[in-house]
């Protein structure tokens, strides 16, 4: 009877045990996997951003060249000087693309933010 007795509190001790069971891992998993998966969506929609962006200012640049091509004297300046800036801002938003490419999770809330003004800029210097 003593026999069936420990046995029966070893396996109630076991069952006990296993009901215990460590679970952080799992959810340490769980929320890795969730920053993941929020950060590629995140990069997704910086990515189709930028490449918007892009195809803005590429259009800007043709309808700019075309109206450079008929300008006067006076008007060729101005007219430079866009050019200008929108080239230097279809090299920063590629430049931004790469290191979006690149971003690691560790540096992904950093890097957004500054990707989220830079696109801001450029989307609010295209609409004057």
């Amino acid at each position: 009877m003593k026999i069936i007795t420990f046995f029966s509190f070893v396996m109630l001790l076991s069952i006990g045990v296993v009901a215990c069971k460590d679970n952080s891992k799992s959810e340490a998993v769980n929320a890795s996997v969730s920053l993941e998966n929020t950060m590629e969506a995140s990069k997704a929609q910086l990515d189709k951003n930028i490449t918007e962006l892009l195809s803005t200012i590429n259009n800007k640049i043709t309808e700019t060249e075309n109206q450079l091509t008929s300008a006067g004297e006076e008007a060729k300046a101005g007219l430079n000087a866009k050019l200008d800036i929108l080239h230097k801002q279809r090299t920063d938003l590629g430049n931004l693309a790469i290191k979006a490419k690149a971003a690691t999770a560790e540096s992904w809330a950093d890097f957004n933010q500054q990707a989220a003004r830079m696109v801001d800029e450029v989307k609010e210097a295209l609409s004057k």
